[in-house]
């Protein structure tokens, strides 16, 4: 399985952060999808079920935030690889996050080194 067979989804309610994200990944191979909030995530979850998220935890536009996004998918995927983004280091919400199955955590601003080093991890996890 190459890279390109792997799906990734990035949902965030900023717009930037998810088209620098997606153009980044797309460069690395990946096979990216974006949502700007929980519906569209949960669309995209169900028609193309992805195998890495990138989830923010707070997204207060949208009817759910990242933690409960989180748990709709490991309702029906307990493998996928899941990161949470978060502008605040809380934690209570990252207790939270690895209770309901997030494998890593990362802070904003995105340092994007580091969120390739996760996705390689990633990619290596769902491989298996």
């Amino acid at each position: 399985m190459s890279e390109r067979d792997i799906k990734l989804l990035i949902v965030d309610d900023e717009e930037d952060i998810l088209i620098e994200s997606k153009e980044i990944l797309e460069k690395k191979g990946f096979s990216v999808f974006t949502a700007i909030d929980s519906g569209q995530a949960l669309e995209v979850i169900k028609k193309e079920m992805p195998k890495i998220y990138i989830l923010d935890i707070h997204m207060p536009k949208s009817e759910l935030d990242g933690l409960r996004v989180l748990e709709e998918i490991r309702k029906t995927d307990k493998a996928a690889y899941c990161i949470m983004l978060s502008r605040v280091d809380e934690k209570e919400k990252i207790d939270t996050a690895k209770r309901l199955g997030a494998n890593r955590y990362i802070l904003k601003p995105i340092d994007y080194p580091e969120l390739l080093e996760l996705i390689d991890e990633a990619a290596k996890a769902v491989k298996r």
